[in-house]
């Protein structure tokens, strides 16, 4: 008797572990993105916004974000990659207000904060500028494992060229998928998973609430 009730109760916890870990696992599996380890995002130390205000990740707890590292001269993959985001987010409907997007500028120096804010502004409302030292950029990229390089033209004037990426940002600030621009072309995808990570948002506010 007392082996079975020891095998039941190990049957039990077993069954919670697993039950927990699909709980963990299966929103992530579920994405259309390249998985994420589930870390706290990387913070943007020294920039700010076109208005001079300091970033800081607490002030969107509670959304789900979209980071993408560009620059306003960029010809084609920038304005592309945001338009596509703007596709995407154009089908969310009410659900679009819980998201948030954060262009970080890789070109300060041509950048300003009038440029960089008109830029945004030209895609849809409520982008995030973000510009910051040189310095800062730099550090910037690395922890967000952005790779870009400046390259001379024949005219005196320059380009980057840098990684091409979208990173999608749970609202409890961690870290879940990473996009380039092939996972952007069907816009239904991202939509999917900014539902996805946003209802997982609400099943906790539920769970909490019971």
């Amino acid at each position: 008797m007392v082996s079975a009730w020891r095998a039941a109760a190990v049957s039990a916890v077993l069954i919670a572990l697993l039950f927990g870990w699909s709980r963990i696992v299966q929103p992530q599996a579920r994405l259309h993105g390249t998985p994420l380890e589930p870390r706290p995002a990387p913070s943007f130390a020294g920039f700010v916004t076109p208005q001079g205000k300091a970033f800081h990740w607490q002030g969107l707890r509670g959304k789900a974000v979209l980071v993408f590292f560009g620059y306003t001269h960029c010809p084609d993959v920038c304005p592309m990659t945001l338009a596509a985001l703007a596709r995407a987010l154009n089908a969310l409907g009410p659900m679009r207000r819980d998201v948030t997007v954060v262009f970080v500028t890789l070109d300060p120096q041509r950048d300003t904060p009038a440029v960089l804010q008109g830029y945004v502004d030209a895609f849809f409302p409520g982008i995030v500028g973000l510009r910051g030292s040189p310095a800062a950029v730099r550090a910037a990229a690395r922890s967000w494992g952005v790779t870009w390089r400046r390259v001379a033209a024949r005219d005196g004037s320059y380009w980057i060229d840098h990684t091409a990426a979208v990173t999608l940002i749970g609202p409890g600030g961690h870290l879940r998928a990473r996009y380039g621009y092939g996972q952007l072309t069907d816009p239904s995808w991202l939509d999917a998973d900014i539902r996805v990570v946003l209802a997982r948002r609400a099943g906790r506010a539920a769970a909490g609430a019971g």
